[in-house]
């Protein structure tokens, strides 16, 4: 998991491109179903900062209420444009991530994981899922943590990881051995995760959480969210929360505020081809 390969100016370009190109076929299915889709996490800091893309930034995140995230798996079940597939956590048994991917077929996306899973990596778009989580104040506790340990299993039971922290290396390496001598499978795990994450889902809740977050499971009210707002993204008008200033500001901090000139960049995959793209 030591990242240390960069981009060339060219081709960041021509990815963003054509993420471009997989990201207008999302909202154009969003649009015809009447599904509700946010900018997210970099995606949203790029909107409100530079208008687009982070001029350094590699992929395109989007996150979906549950109900919409279901509805466009199902969508997408039925219906996707053959240039595309979609991943989620229970239709593929090595995907490791625990939100939505809409990949493009023929490309290829080598992360340092790539050779222990059973799929090719392809260039991507993430879909995030905001869940519901309880009102009560000991539930909330109790299903955040439990939420967060099963998407942590659900790596786990996947991915040996290597990390930079010895620390941090060993306890990852020792769960994915655990993993491999207890008699239960990834697939049990996803399930129970998912189960986990949705657990709340048809029930009066007023707040949201992302529970695989990089940023520790931030919670935020629906009215953080709804209604949506509209901002210029690249040559197209996007989605983004009422609140966005709150969503940003959780994630980090002062966002308006540009990194170190040694801080802007994103590490490249091992491998990248675009195919006929």
């Amino acid at each position: 998991m030591i990242k240390s390969k960069r981009y060339d100016d060219k081709t960041l370009k021509h990815l963003q491109q054509v993420e471009m190109k997989m990201f207008k076929y999302f909202i154009e299915v969003c649009e015809e179903h009447n599904l509700t889709y946010f900018m997210y996490a970099g995606s949203l800091l790029g909107t409100i900062r530079h208008q687009g893309f982070i001029p350094w930034d590699d992929d395109i995140d989007v996150i979906m209420f549950r109900e919409d995230f279901e509805k466009l798996n199902k969508i997408f079940e039925r219906n996707i444009d053959e240039k595309y597939g979609f991943f989620n956590v229970l239709n593929e048994e090595t995907y490791h991530y625990t939100w939505g991917r809409l990949t493009l077929k023929n490309t290829l996306f080598k992360e340092w994981w790539a050779e222990q899973v059973d799929y090719i990596p392809n260039i991507f778009l993430d879909i995030f899922i905001l869940d519901n989580v309880p009102n009560n104040k000991f539930k909330k506790f109790i299903h955040r943590w439990k939420s967060f340990s099963l998407n942590q299993l659900t790596m786990y039971s996947i991915l040996k990881y290597e990390n930079e922290s010895k620390i941090k290396k060993i306890i990852q390496q020792t769960i994915y051995y655990l993993l491999k001598i207890i008699p239960i499978s990834s697939s049990t795990i996803k399930k129970k995760c998912v189960d986990s994450f949705s657990k709340y889902q048809h029930e009066n809740c007023e707040e949201v959480c992302d529970f695989p977050s990089e940023f520790l499971m931030p919670i935020s009210f629906k009215t953080d969210w709804l209604p949506l707002k509209k901002a210029k993204f690249e040559d197209i008008e996007v989605n983004i929360p009422n609140n966005y200033d709150k969503i940003l500001k959780m994630d980090f901090n002062n966002y308006m505020e540009l990194p170190p000139k040694e801080s802007r960049f994103n590490p490249a995959p091992e491998e990248i081809d675009f195919g006929e793209y």
